[in-house]
This record gives structure tokens, C-alpha cells and sequence, in this order.
């Protein structure tokens, strides 16, 4: 398959995206960085509503969510792109949303991936 002009433009945005990823941290998990996009789309909308447009194990979601929010694991930090809060209409839900920090990341993605 020959590379046009405009299959290698959007080639390299596609690198480009992958490697501001690796620089936010370079062992990022794909599933981590899934979840953060999709907050950044859905902010306001659950983990649950992510577990099933993600087709994704409720293990895995709380883990990548875990490690995208401020505490990951009891003395570990998170990447704090990512705050769970509570739904007022039903306490059990958490709510997900971009922090500050996470919303200035997303818009360095957005111009890595141009």
C-alpha cells in the first residue's frame, strides 16, 4: 500500500498523540489512557456508563480510573486528571469529571494529535 501525503499527516498525529501519552507517563496502560479520552467526552457520566461503552471489566475501569485521579493506591499518587464525585440523585454513583490539570493535558493532547 503506497503512503499518500494525507495517510502520513494523519500517521504522525496519531505518533505524535502516543508520544505526549508516554510523556504524561511513560507506562501508561492503553486502558488508562481509553478512560481519560472518554471522560474528556463524557464528563459527568459514570463509571458504570464507562465500564459498558468501553466493553470494559469493573476491575480494570477502577484501576485506570484509580491511577487517572489523585490517590491511586494508599501511598501512591494518581496523575490527578480525573475527580470522582458524588452523585447528588444517587449517592452510590460517582460522577466523573476532568480536574484542572487534566482538562490543560487533554488540550496538550489535542495539540499533539494536530
Amino acid at each position: 500500500m503506497k503512503q499518500t501525503d494525507e495517510n502520513r499527516r494523519e500517521i504522525r498525529a496519531l505518533f505524535n498523540l502516543i508520544t505526549a501519552f508516554r510523556k504524561l507517563d511513560p507506562d501508561m496502560p492503553m486502558t488508562q489512557a481509553i478512560c481519560l479520552l472518554w471522560v474528556a467526552l463524557n464528563e459527568g457520566r459514570t463509571q458504570v456508563e464507562l465500564r459498558q461503552a468501553l466493553d470494559m471489566p469493573s476491575a480494570t475501569s477502577s484501576r485506570s480510573l484509580a491511577a487517572l485521579s489523585k490517590v491511586y493506591k494508599i501511598g501512591k499518587p494518581g496523575l490527578d486528571l480525573i475527580e470522582w464525585v458524588e452523585n447528588p440523585e444517587d449517592r452510590r454513583a460517582k460522577l466523573l469529571f476532568l480536574t484542572t490539570k487534566g482538562r490543560k493535558v487533554i488540550d496538550q493532547l489535542l495539540v499533539a494529535a494536530r
